[in-house]
C-alpha cells in the first residue's frame, strides 16, 4: 500500500513538473525569464498616458520586458539632472540627444552604454543586416572614438531635403519652359514681375521669389555648385559639387563675390521682396503673396490659389556647374531616439538590444506604428480590435479600427497618438522597405507635381549632418564660429544692399579678414571630420 502511495505522489509530481514546463513562456528572442526596466520618453500633448498605451502592454507580452514608464513633456532639464546625479533610467527614449550630448555622455563621461558590441547578427539581426548592406549608415552613427551609444530611424535616402516648386501657369502665360540654368532661372523671373504690367495687377506688386535669405537663395547656390542642407546655408558647411570637398560658401574667392552680385541684383530687380530681412517675411507676406496670386517660386505650394498648377523646380546649372544636383534628405538616419544609461545593469543590455532589433524589421515598424492588424488578434493587448484597411476612390488605403467605429476617437491618427503610441515609429526603427519583403498593406509615396521627375534624380549627399567632434575640438569650433558668422553675416548684408560695393580692395578686405579671425584653422578641422567619415564608410 505504502509503495502504491507513493508511485501515486510520484506520478502526481511528474504531471504537475510536465504541466508546469508546458505553461513556461518563451518571449521574443527566446527568452523565459520576464524582466524589469526602466524608461524615459517624451510625451507629446497629443499623446496617452503610458497606462494606456498597448505598446507597453505588449513588450510586456511578446519581449518579456515589464517596463515602468516616466513621460516627459521637457526633456532637456530631465537629461541634465540624470546625467549630474547618476539616477538614469534604463532606456532613454525619444530624447533627443544630438551628437553634442552623445559625445559629453557618452565618450567624454561615460554615461551612455556603447552599443556597437551587442550589434551582432545573433543579437540584433535586424540592424546587422541593414548596416552590412548600408555601411555608411553605421559609419554616420559612430562617434570619434569608434563607438556607437545612440540609436534612431532609418529613412528613405531618396528624398530631398527641400523640394523648390514654381508656378507653371505663370510659365506657361510667358511662353517659357521650367529653367535649368541661372541665366533662364533670372529671365524667368524677370518674366514673372513683368506680369505686374497685366490689368488685373494694377497697383499690386508681384514677388517672383517669396520666401526670406535663409532658403530660397540655397537654389541659387546650387546653381554656382554648394549643395548644403542647412537653412543657414551661408555659413554652414556645405559640399563643393565640383570636386567633392568640404567648404563654406563665404569664404570662395572666386564664386562668392559672383553669387553675392546675383543676390544684389535680384532684390534691387524686385524678385525678392524689400522686406526680404525682416523675420516675418516668409511667413505671413509669402502666404498673402501666393493666396493673392502675386508670386511664382517658393519651397512650398501652401497657400497657393492651386497646388497642381505649381511644378517641382530643376536643380540650376551655371558656368560654374554644369551637373544639376540637390541635397538629399539626411534625415535618411538620426541617432537621437534610444540610448542605455551607464547605471542600467549590465545583465539586462542584451535583452534591451534584441528588444530594439525588433523595430528594424519594417512589418514591425509599421505594427509599432498602427498597432496589431486585425488577424493579430492575440496582441491586442486590450484593444477592441486590430486595424484594417479599407480602398478609397482613389486606390489609396484608408486605415481604420473598431474604436473608431465605435467612436472613441475621431481620426485613426488620434487613436495612434492616445492608444497605439504610434509616435514609436516615427523616431526608431526600420521605415522604409529596404528589401522589398514588407506585407502590410501601406500606401506608396505619391510624387506630386513632377517631384520625381524634376528632383530625384539629381539628389546627392551632403556634408553628414550627424557630427561627432569630441569635446575640445567643439569648444574651439564655437570659438572661431562665433566671431567668423558674426563677421560673414554682417558684412554680406552690406555687400547685397549695396551699402559696401563690390569690388576688388572691399573683397580683398573681406576675405583677409576671414583669415585674419582663423577660418584656414576652422575649415580644416571640417575636412579633417569628413576624411575619417568617408574612411569609416
Amino acid at each position: 500500500m505504502k509503495k502504491l502511495l507513493c508511485m501515486l505522489l510520484a506520478l502526481v509530481m511528474v504531471l504537475g513538473l510536465a504541466s508546469g514546463l508546458a505553461e513556461e513562456k518563451t518571449y521574443y528572442g527566446g527568452y523565459t525569464d520576464m524582466i524589469d526596466a526602466t524608461v524615459a520618453i517624451y510625451q507629446r500633448s497629443s499623446q496617452g498616458d503610458a497606462e494606456n498605451i498597448w505598446w507597453w502592454d505588449f513588450c510586456r507580452e511578446y519581449f518579456g520586458i515589464n517596463f515602468t514608464v516616466t513621460q516627459l513633456t521637457e526633456t532637456g532639464t530631465y537629461k541634465s539632472t540624470a546625467f549630474a546625479s547618476g539616477d538614469m533610467p534604463d532606456v532613454f527614449y525619444q530624447l533627443f540627444m544630438d551628437s553634442s550630448t552623445v559625445v559629453e555622455q557618452g565618450v567624454t563621461n561615460h554615461n551612455l552604454v556603447a552599443l556597437d558590441e551587442y550589434i551582432t547578427p545573433e543579437i540584433m539581426p535586424n540592424l546587422s543586416r541593414i548596416y552590412e548592406a548600408y555601411p555608411q549608415y553605421k559609419a554616420t552613427i559612430t562617434a570619434s572614438d569608434g563607438h556607437i551609444y545612440a540609436l534612431g530611424c532609418i529613412q528613405n535616402a531618396n528624398s530631398p531635403l527641400m523640394t523648390f516648386f514654381i508656378n507653371q501657369r505663370w510659365l506657361d502665360e510667358a511662353g517659357l519652359e521650367v529653367p535649368t540654368t541661372l541665366d533662364e532661372f533670372t529671365e524667368v523671373m524677370a518674366a514673372f514681375k513683368a506680369r505686374e504690367e497685366l490689368p488685373e495687377n494694377e497697383g499690386k506688386t508681384i514677388v517672383p521669389l517669396t520666401g526670406d535669405l535663409g532658403n530660397q537663395p540655397r537654389f541659387i547656390a546650387n546653381a554656382y555648385g554648394w549643395i548644403t542642407d542647412s537653412a543657414g546655408y551661408l555659413t554652414a558647411v556645405a559640399l563643393d559639387d565640383v570636386d567633392g570637398t568640404p567648404c563654406f560658401i563665404y569664404a570662395d574667392e572666386e564664386r562668392f563675390p559672383l553669387f553675392m552680385q546675383t543676390m544684389k541684383e535680384y532684390i534691387e530687380a524686385g524678385y525678392f521682396s524689400a522686406d526680404v530681412f525682416d523675420d516675418q517675411y516668409a511667413g505671413s507676406q509669402t502666404a498673402q503673396q501666393k493666396a493673392e496670386d502675386l508670386t511664382g517660386f517658393d519651397q512650398n505650394t501652401n497657400n497657393a490659389l492651386n497646388a497642381l498648377e505649381w511644378t517641382a523646380a530643376i536643380p540650376l546649372t551655371s558656368e560654374w556647374n554644369d551637373e544639376p544636383a540637390i541635397a538629399r534628405s539626411y534625415n535618411a538616419i538620426n541617432c537621437q531616439s534610444f540610448c542605455i544609461g551607464a547605471s542600467c545593469d549590465p545583465a539586462k543590455i542584451e535583452r534591451l538590444m534584441t528588444w530594439v532589433d525588433w523595430l528594424y524589421d519594417y512589418d514591425n515598424y509599421l505594427m509599432s506604428h498602427w498597432g496589431p492588424s486585425q488577424e493579430e488578434s492575440e496582441w491586442l493587448c486590450g484593444l477592441k480590435s486590430g486595424y484594417w484597411t479599407e480602398l478609397n476612390d482613389q486606390g489609396r488605403y484608408v486605415y481604420k479600427c473598431q474604436e473608431m467605429v465605435d467612436g472613441d476617437f475621431n481620426t485613426f491618427g488620434d487613436y495612434q497618438n492616445m492608444r497605439i503610441q504610434g509616435i514609436i515609429g516615427g523616431y526608431l526603427g526600420l521605415n522604409v522597405d529596404l528589401w522589398g519583403e514588407g506585407t502590410r498593406p501601406v500606401n506608396p509615396t505619391q510624387y506630386n507635381n513632377k517631384q520625381d521627375v524634376n528632383v530625384l534624380p539629381y539628389l546627392v549627399d551632403t556634408y553628414p549632418n550627424i557630427r561627432f567632434f569630441d569635446a575640445a575640438t567643439n569648444t574651439r569650433m564655437g570659438e572661431l564660429r562665433t566671431e567668423i558668422n558674426s563677421y560673414v553675416n554682417e558684412t554680406y548684408v552690406k555687400f547685397i544692399s549695396g551699402e559696401l560695393e563690390i569690388n576688388e580692395e572691399n573683397l580683398a578686405t573681406y576675405f583677409q579678414t576671414l583669415k585674419d579671425l582663423g577660418y584656414e584653422e576652422y575649415l580644416q578641422i571640417f575636412i579633417d571630420y569628413y576624411e575619417a567619415y568617408l574612411a569609416n564608410k
